[in-house]
């Protein structure tokens, strides 16, 4: 594999009213090699739910908030870029 550069988006200030650019930067980060077992995603689309307007903040709420300076997190849909899984599918009742 060559060198793999990750891009993130990272949360830097919480929002005061709407979010806007500023509350954002975009990182890059080399990710070390897969180990055996691990798969490499590359996300194509991330959701942006109602809910996560709660976690742009660091006040009281059901859901944890974003950390500053860290990845957002959320549901996202991706393809497999690398793998060193060894999946087998089988059959249904075999």
């Amino acid at each position: 594999m060559t060198d793999v550069i990750s891009r993130e988006v990272l949360l830097v200030s919480y929002p005061s009213g709407l979010p806007n650019a500023d509350n954002f930067t975009i990182a890059q980060t080399k990710l070390a090699p897969l180990q055996d077992g691990q798969v490499l995603v590359r996300n194509l689309y991330m959701s942006v739910d109602l809910y996560m307007r709660g976690r742009m903040s660091n006040r009281k709420s059901y859901v944890t908030p974003f950390e500053l300076g860290k990845p957002l997190n959320g549901g996202a849909v991706g393809e497999v870029f690398e793998s060193r899984a060894n999946w087998t599918l089988q059959k249904k009742g075999k």
